[in-house]
């Protein structure tokens, strides 16, 4: 038994319930033998085999027999057919996950009335929908499909094409998904009359209704779509897709970046369908994932571009890389995905995009708060309302951090924060948030260099808005409270923390840069110190004559500040030079020159410094007895002053000492020693000169295998610095590797 529907003859509704009445009354005259159905799938089923049944028994009878085969396929031409009006199916790749979730929602075993797909523009939530509906027919989960879209337009490689959509508001879903199911009487009515109608007639068979782009529909439209759902008729389910979460009472799904393998699919596919993007794609083929990665997992753009290509038949691959990198203000991709956004967004929400868009690739709300100059209840309001929208995606692995998908970078930098003023002051003050932060983090405190380590995407993020900020011609800087900005922040990462933790080509781009800054404003003090770790860098890398460059550079630049402590530095730039000379007399003087100005001005950390390195110089020379003078005295003055960056440094000069003396036990108690301490200050050159020498002691304690391990850990290390101890690490393992063999 299903309920009546609205439209029927009440005439002869009434007259059906009365011969219900009068066979189920039992002081009538006559017996009958009924059977029941809950659902209308039940009904077609009973009745598929009942009618298979007599035609089978008519063609037993009959002179023409009907075999049950026949009788098979004469019932599956009568039997109802499933009403469907979904769009037509489309190849579909990947979300293999996302796909079970679905499904899950859709069994009849879940209470939630479906599911809420949500996700940026152009991320494929309405191909997931349709998708994952053609699997419930085809697994015959429900009897009838109506999918209904507020989608205004489409994009095409030709542009943007409108549509007129059947559906714009929450009555519209309403009256199309009653129109669908035969019911055009139910448009009529109005308020809960209507809505209660729609669902008695859901009652008659089990639908999926499909709902898709509802962010048109406004936050309360929507809270009043999910109370219609939430009273759908068991059996019946919902998908609904927006970029606006909402949905009380059904499973969510927030549909992310599509992976690189279902992107690769899709490009092999539409490849299949044109011979000329074949072409093109096919000599490409080992650059197609750098075509996925600036599509940046949306499957929106990654067809709209292969699209270009096949309709543009000059568009050549690098050119489409540029379109994918370029969308601006007047991009059709960029119009599509972020048309509906426009309306949604309040002045706050639009700062703090603004502001979030620095980023790279996400912030800390206190980060967040202090870059876009919101209060704490202003910024989480907007938060809601941005994350609501898929404009920002939250994370919550350990700390919570709020990041913005790169399409949705792209849109606001170009079509929503074309405010240049306001672009600078917000720059500005990401630019001083991360200064304080390294300046917090950075120098002798290096037991913050992981926080640094942490945030290095947003430090180098604000390292290359400082330098376009600066706008530098020659010697003429463009604006020199932004270079003297520059200056501190390169100075903060620079001085210290890029050369210990081994990022020592991010500081040698770093303090070029600076460098010509400072020089153009004429801050010597500073121009100096970035050169003198251009020289040091340069010189631990055996660059000889890229050191001596910047070595001369230094001394140029700190003539002009007339700190004598910039002599004691020219000298020992110039040891380092004559030393790597193999000019080790004119080495050893310069070397003791600084040591002298160094001990006069009582710098006992370069005091330490220098006697570690003539120590190191007189070793080479084979000085042994000198060389182990320099080091313990270089080792107590370190030790008095509690450094130990410098005491790590001088025991695996010890180290290499006591090897070279064949004192293997010395040698590793000095390693052993020097170890634990580089690796607690993160001064990756010392961790690996302390696992080379550990290495060695283990080759003559006759453990290859661990000799070999230990080597290759040094020579991660070296090959990521380029230093000039890499060779005799690789030359060790290849006789370590020739003996194992």
């Amino acid at each position: 038994m299903r309920a009546i529907p609205q439209e029927a003859d009440l005439v002869q509704a009434q007259r059906v319930k009365d011969f219900f009445r009068e066979i189920q009354d039992s002081s009538s005259d006559f017996s009958v033998l009924t059977q029941s159905f809950d659902t209308i799938k039940s009904f077609e089923k009973l009745w598929f085999e009942n009618f298979q049944k007599l035609l089978t028994e008519y063609g037993e009878q009959s002179r023409t027999p009907i075999t049950p085969e026949i009788a098979q396929e004469i019932a599956q031409v009568l039997a109802p057919r499933t009403q469907n009006n979904l769009p037509r199916r489309q190849v579909f790749f990947g979300r293999t996950r996302e796909m079970e979730i679905v499904m899950r929602a859709l069994s009849p075993t879940d209470r939630s009335w479906g599911i809420l797909i949500d996700g940026a523009g152009g991320i494929g939530k309405s191909a997931l929908a349709l998708e994952a509906a053609y699997r419930a027919s085809d697994d015959g989960l429900f009897d009838a499909f109506f999918f209904i879209s507020a989608k205004e337009n489409y994009l095409t490689p030709e542009g943007i094409r409108d549509l007129k959509p059947v559906a714009r508001t929450l009555d519209d879903f309403l009256n199309e998904t009653a129109r669908a199911l035969g019911q055009s009487t139910i448009p009529t009515l109005a308020g809960d009359e209507k809505r209660l109608a729609l669902l008695d007639t859901l009652r008659s068979m089990r639908t999926l209704l499909i709902y898709d782009n509802l962010e048109t529909l406004s936050k309360e439209k929507q809270e009043a779509m999910a109370d219609f759902l939430r009273d759908l008729p068991q059996g019946c389910k919902a998908i609904i897709t927006s970029r606006r979460r909402g949905g009380e009472g059904a499973v969510w799904l927030r549909v992310e970046e599509l992976d690189w393998d279902a992107a690769r699919l899709i490009i092999e596919n539409e490849m299949t369908r044109d011979r000329s993007l074949e072409n093109k794609l096919r000599s490409v083929q080992e650059r197609w994932e750098e075509l996925y990665g600036e599509t940046n997992g949306s499957p929106l753009a990654l067809m709209y571009i292969l699209g270009l290509m096949r309709v543009r038949t000059t568009l050549t691959f690098d050119e489409s890389l540029t379109i994918l990198r370029s969308a601006g203000e007047d991009d059709d991709l960029m119009k599509f995905v972020y048309q509906e956004v426009h309306e949604e967004l309040q002045k706050n929400d639009r700062i703090a995009l603004g502001a979030l868009s620095f980023f790279v690739p996400s912030a800390s709300l206190d980060a967040w708060m202090q870059v876009a100059d919101l209060s704490p209840q202003a910024l989480k309001k907007s938060i809601d309302r941005l994350n609501a929208l898929s404009l920002v995606e939250v994370t919550q692995d350990g700390n919570e951090r709020f990041t913005l998908h790169p399409l949705t970078r792209s849109f606001i930098r170009e079509e929503l924060f074309i405010d240049k003023n306001s672009a600078r002051e917000i720059g500005i003050r990401f630019a001083r948030y991360w200064l304080s932060f390294a300046q917090r983090c950075g120098g002798d405190n290096y037991k913050m260099y992981n926080r640094l380590e942490e945030e290095w995407s947003n430090l180098d993020a604000t390292a290359n808005w400082l330098w376009d900020a600066i706008v530098l011609e020659g010697d003429t800087v463009g604006d020199k409270s932004i270079a003297r900005l520059f200056g501190e922040f390169a100075h903060a990462l620079g001085s210290q923390f890029l050369y210990f933790v081994g990022r020592w080509d991010d500081c040698l781009e770093l303090s070029e840069r600076a460098y010509d800054v400072m020089f153009a404003i004429r801050d010597w003090h500073k121009a100096s110190l970035r050169a003198y770790d251009l020289a040091n860098i340069h010189h631990s890398r055996n660059h000889t004559k890229d050191a001596k460059f910047w070595a001369d550079r230094y001394e140029t630049v700190w003539s002009r500040t007339g700190d004598i402590r910039g002599r004691a530095t020219a000298f020992q730039l110039k040891g380092r030079i004559a030393w790597q000379s193999k000019d080790y007399r004119t080495a050893e003087q310069h070397l003791k020159d600084a040591l002298a100005i160094q001990r006069e001005m009582s710098q006992n950390k370069n005091v330490a410094i220098l006697l570690n390195e003539l120590g190191a110089l007189v070793h080479e020379r084979m000085h042994t007895d000198v060389a182990e003078r320099y080091f313990h005295d270089a080792l107590e003055v370190s030790r008095q002053i509690g450094n130990k960056e410098i005491q790590a440094g001088i025991l695996g000069n010890l180290g290499n000492l006591a090897r070279d003396r064949k004192r293997w036990g010395d040698a590793l108690k000095f390693y052993e020693q020097g170890l634990p301490l580089a690796i607690e200050v993160g001064r990756q050159s010392s961790i690996a000169q302390s696992k080379f020498g550990i290495a060695c002691a283990d080759e003559m304690d006759g453990n290859i295998d661990l000799a070999l391990s230990r080597a290759y850990e040094a020579v991660r290390i070296y090959e990521r610095l380029r230093h000039r101890n890499l060779t005799e690490v690789l030359e060790f393992i290849q006789r370590l590797e020739e003996v194992r063999r």
